[in-house]
C-alpha cells in the first residue's frame, strides 16, 4: 500500500473528480492530475467539492496551470486553507506540513 500525504476525505473527492483514476489506483502525489483526465472545467467542480467537504475557501489560491497541477499541490492548498499560517502570525513548526512559496494553481 502506497502512503499518501492527504486524508481519506481528500482522496474521496479526488476519486469522484478524476475519471481516469480507476477504482483501485492510488493517485500519485507528484503526477499532474491531467493524466487522470482533469481539465479546467473538472477542476472547478473539484474545487467546489473540496470547499464543501473541508469548509474552506480556495478562492484566489489556485495559481498553477491545470496541466501541471498535482494532487500533492492541491492537498497543500487545501491543508493550508484549513490551517492558515498567515492567520496565526507565525511560521509553521519545523517538520510540520506547510506550503511552498512557489506558484500554486490556475485553471
Amino acid at each position: 500500500m502506497v502512503a499518501t500525504p492527504w486524508n481519506a476525505k481528500f482522496e474521496t473527492v479526488l476519486r469522484q473528480s478524476l475519471p481516469g483514476l480507476g477504482t483501485d489506483a492510488v493517485p500519485a502525489a507528484d503526477l499532474p492530475m491531467e493524466a487522470y483526465g482533469l481539465d479546467s472545467i473538472a477542476l472547478m467542480g473539484m474545487v467546489g467539492a473540496l470547499e464543501s467537504a473541508f469548509g474552506v475557501s480556495l478562492a484566489g489560491q489556485l495559481t498553477v496551470p491545470v496541466r501541471s497541477l498535482t494532487a500533492g499541490h492541491l492537498w497543500g492548498i487545501v491543508s493550508t486553507a484549513m490551517n492558515p499560517v498567515w492567520d496565526q502570525g507565525r511560521a509553521p513548526a519545523a517538520g510540520a506540513p506547510g506550503f511552498s512559496t512557489a506558484s500554486w494553481a490556475v485553471a
